[in-house]
């Protein structure tokens, strides 16, 4: 069945239902490997957390979220008050 769309369908298909999926298994099989080390990050899972995090780039492009620029901007200071 999926021989019998279109191209773009297919692209679209294929990123907006399997991308999400991919990018799923790959956090979760990153937090387990983490886990299994007792919590530190260990090379097997910062490759797998990056490329979830590629992957799920991809799957929101328009959304603000997903801009690494604005993910890691410092948080504004809080005033203190008295």
């Amino acid at each position: 069945m999926l021989a019998l769309l279109s191209t773009p369908l297919r692209r679209w298909l294929l990123a907006s239902l399997l991308l999400p999926v991919i990018a799923t298994v790959l956090t979760k099989l990153g937090q387990y490997t983490q886990r299994r080390n007792g919590g530190q990050p260990t090379a097997v899972s910062r490759v797998l957390l990056g490329l979830s995090s590629v992957a799920r780039r991809f799957t929101r492009k328009h959304r603000p979220d997903a801009d690494p620029a604005v993910a890691h901007q410092e948080p504004m200071p809080t005033t203190q008050l008295r």
